[in-house]
């Protein structure tokens, strides 16, 4: 499989919140990782670092993973402890109070993704029939959705569609949403809000099947994000078997 992950400052913030990596073990375990953060001065950026280099720094320092249990475990206990360093941290000087960050991470392993996520940045599978969401927003909006209070047209525009329900280092209890699916032939793009606001999913799906480099494929999803306006910071990771 192959893998490439890139961050771009967008056209109207003044600093790059978002982090995007990916990384890959002895065994071909793949990990991705998007973390878009949150608060003033540079507290975002800080807080999407921290969880961003724990998560890595964790993948690189274990052996590969045996079985289900163990990834599942991993991802579980790896996410609740950038919680607590986040939170720590929040709590150590006034310029990074109220500092968090989202998390949306997938290991692929065995022809299955495992994820993980903590706020509104997404996992979607994609093959060249089409793209599928597998995560869900923890946003005041979706709930709001899921409740039948309001349409989908509706949350798009809703002036409360940033309010997340749930992030990382927040003042709060969070509870990882974790998802196991097999591949079935198909890829995966984890991503920041900064692309899925500014792009719809035909437009990704238009750039995600073509007969490409990851790399460039990366670039232009970017590019259009941009030209649709880049009203945030973007991240994308994709993680490919073939397309």
């Amino acid at each position: 499989m192959e893998y490439f992950a890139l961050t771009d400052i967008g056209k109207v913030r003044n600093k790059n919140q978002d982090q995007a990596v990916a990384a890959i073990n002895g065994k071909d375990q793949i990990l991705g990782l998007v973390c878009d953060g949150m608060g003033g001065h540079k507290a975002g950026e800080i807080a999407s670092h921290v969880v961003e280099d724990h998560v890595l720094t964790c993948f690189r320092g274990i052996p590969p993973f045996i079985d289900e249990e163990e990834v599942e475990n991993w991802l579980m206990d790896t996410v609740l402890e950038a919680h607590q360093i986040v939170k720590r941290m929040a709590n150590m000087d006034e310029d990074t109070k109220g500092m968090g960050t989202t998390a949306a991470i997938a290991v692929v392993m065995d022809e299955q993704v495992y994820t993980c996520h903590v706020g509104d940045s997404r996992i979607y599978l994609y093959d060249e029939n089409g793209i599928e969401q597998l995560t869900r927003d923890h946003t005041l909006v979706n709930e709001l959705i899921e409740r039948g209070a309001i349409s989908k047209e509706q949350g798009k525009n809703h002036r409360q569609k940033n309010i997340l329900m749930q992030a990382i280092g927040a003042d709060m209890d969070i509870v990882p949403e974790m998802n196991k699916v097999d591949l079935n032939g198909r890829n995966v793009l984890i991503c920041s809000d900064g692309l899925y606001n500014n792009l719809s999913e035909q437009d990704m799906i238009k750039i995600l099947r073509k007969k490409d480099m990851i790399k460039n494929k990366v670039h232009e999803l970017i590019n259009q994000a941009n030209e649709q306006g880049g009203s945030d910071n973007i991240a994308v990771v994709l993680i490919e078997g073939g397309i």
